[in-house]
């Protein structure tokens, strides 16, 4: 695939490699070095450049030593007195002219460290090199990973200030052997130093440590916190090490995969001591607090059903009475106390739903937190070991409600049946209803009826 060409760059260079010896370019200047006869390709590449001269910072032309004023004074076998084109690198034309890699990285140091790109176009000389050709110099191919890694040690310092040259980066971090905290001061103000190192160490395996991603990394602060010790930690040794007194820089981006090594082995540290601890910790504390809502759900239908004994001993007074009045306050107090019982299981089972809900909710959390902040298997499987037991935990509590729904109406149905047994013949004659001995059967029959009734309520 071709690389697009700008025609203002194109000119450019075309015009420049036209006068040959006869033009210079030093800080970003063009000049003509002495009177030139312009030839046709001259002239053309000229005007083209006069009619956009508002793209450079100055473009000043002489024809037979007369300022130009307009591109039709620019023809073939005109005398060029002479000429002057400066570059706007980064607001106009956005190309300039470098001797060679090493003078391109020099005049661009500073720019480049601070965040700045490579010009839109640029041309070697002593290469005759274009930046629009399908060729790349390797070092080319190397700065953007040196970009990178700037841009990084940027962000997870604690204080960077731009110099004149460069940037200074501070670190403000506790080392390993450190009694205080001192900061690690780390100047970066050459560029040409750094693409220079042989190899430099990925940082696609780091870069995520400058921010939170979209899935949560709920970690990002204490991992820069443990890269910046590791940095601290690692460069203070090397530079204590190094006699050939390079400067930090070069030592720091030599050894950033030493550094990454480190950091690994703090972090790891702190995932198997102290965020499996406090995950382990809080899992447990979950499974607990549920444990103990699920049993107080189960204590207070237990505390409530004291009540079935309780009427059970008091139908004896059934036995006792003889007149409607007394009858109907012992119902009534049964059937009331049933009645209540049954709301108040109610209102558990609604409470039981709500428990499930919200266990489900929390620890399906803990389950992706789990999966985000650790590499334990074992304390994933000791998560959902504790999942499950609150699960057939609630499970087992439904069976037993379902069984205390129906016993709660117990009392009436023993009630009722006394009823039948010691009042059948008044009952009978009030309705004038004939019916003769009753025998085990009937009773059963009237049992069973007065269970499904109760039942289709349940």
């Amino acid at each position: 695939m071709q690389n697009k060409i700008d025609v203002l760059f194109d000119n450019t260079v075309k015009l420049f490699k036209s006068f040959e010896d006869n033009i210079s370019c030093e800080n970003g200047f063009l000049r003509l070095k002495k009177e030139v006869i312009l030839s046709e390709e001259q002239a053309m590449l000229l005007r083209y450049l006069f009619d956009k001269k508002d793209k450079f910072r100055k473009f000043e032309i002489s024809i037979d030593w007369d300022d130009a004023i307009d591109s039709s004074s620019i023809a073939k076998n005109e005398h060029c007195t002479e000429l002057k084109v400066e570059f706007y690198l980064y607001r106009g034309n956005k190309f300039s002219f470098y001797d060679n890699e090493k003078d391109l990285f020099q005049k661009l140091s500073s720019f480049l460290i601070k965040g700045k790109s490579l010009p839109d176009n640029y041309y070697l000389i002593d290469d005759d090199f274009r930046s629009d050709s399908e060729l790349v110099h390797p070092s080319i191919m190397k700065l953007p990973l040196i970009s990178e890694w700037i841009d990084f040690l940027t962000k997870i310092s604690d204080i960077d200030k731009e110099t004149e040259d460069g940037i200074t980066l501070y670190y403000f971090i506790k080392g390993k052997d450190d009694k205080y905290a001192k900061p690690l001061e780390v100047k970066i103000n050459s560029i040409l130093e750094l693409i220079n190192i042989d190899e430099i160490s990925s940082i696609e395996d780091i870069s995520k440590l400058v921010s939170e991603d979209d899935s949560g990394n709920l970690h990002h602060r204490d991992r820069q916190s443990f890269f910046k010790l590791a940095l601290v930690d690692t460069l203070r040794k090397l530079v204590k090490d190094d006699l050939s007194k390079k400067t930090e820089a070069i030592i720091l981006f030599t050894y950033l995969g030493a550094i990454k090594n480190t950091y690994y082995e703090h972090y790891d540290i702190f995932i198997h001591n102290f965020a499996i601890g406090e995950f382990q910790q809080q899992v447990e504390e979950k499974g607990f607090d549920y444990a103990e809502k699920i049993s107080s759900v189960l204590n207070d239908i237990q505390i409530r059903l004291y009540a079935i004994p309780v009427v059970l001993v008091s139908l004896g007074a059934l036995a006792k009475v003889d007149n409607i009045y007394s009858y109907l306050f012992i119902i009534s107090g049964v059937i009331i106390t049933a009645l209540f019982n049954y709301w108040m299981i109610n209102d558990q089972i609604l409470r039981l739903e709500q428990i499930e809900k919200s266990s489900l909710f929390t620890f399906s959390k803990l389950k992706i937190q789990g999966h985000e902040k650790l590499e334990s298997c074992d304390t994933l499987k000791n998560l959902d070991e504790i999942f499950d037991n609150i699960q057939s935990r609630i499970t087992d509590r439904n069976t037993k409600i379902k069984y205390y729904q129906i016993f709660c109406w117990l009392p009436t149905i023993i009630t009722l049946i006394l009823l039948l047994v010691k009042e059948s013949s008044n009952i009978c004659g009030f309705f004038d209803i004939n019916v003769g001995n009753a025998t085990t059967d009937d009773f059963i029959c009237i049992i069973t009826g007065v269970v499904r009734i109760l039942h289709s309520f349940v």
